[in-house]
């Protein structure tokens, strides 16, 4: 990726300072609002902000894979990158992350970096 970044994009004439800053700005809202949801102890407050906040985070969200495509227009492994992330969060990725909450999602992450680390192992052991 760091190839097809200097070969398509590091210097070259870039019209695209508003995208640029637009994607800073999207980003910030999200970080905030995911912050917010974090802060909230129940199930029933998630699950309310969830419902009153997905359509605004899913506008942001878009705009935000809107922006980075529009930066990264040549074909090449980050705009596949960027396209293949935009697809997850349309399709109801962005709402599955809120829903399950933060600390869910840590324990989600732990078991498949567990189940990972148990299968590298087999590998490893078969190719002796």
């Amino acid at each position: 990726m760091g190839w097809d970044y200097l070969r398509n994009y590091a210097w070259r004439d870039t019209t695209s300072f508003q995208d640029a800053f637009g994607i800073a700005a999207d980003f910030n809202e999200l970080l905030s609002a995911l912050g917010e949801l974090g802060r909230l102890k129940s199930d029933s407050q998630r699950a309310a902000w969830v419902a009153r906040h997905y359509g605004n985070l899913l506008r942001v969200s878009k705009s935000m894979f809107n922006r980075l495509l529009s930066i990264f227009s040549k074909s090449g492994p980050l705009r596949e990158l960027v396209e293949t992330l935009k697809e997850e969060m349309e399709g109801e990725f962005l709402k599955d992350c809120l829903e399950v909450g933060s600390n869910d999602l840590k324990g989600l992450v732990q078991i498949l970096k567990d189940l990972s680390s148990k299968y590298t192992n087999v590998y490893a052991h078969q190719e002796f």
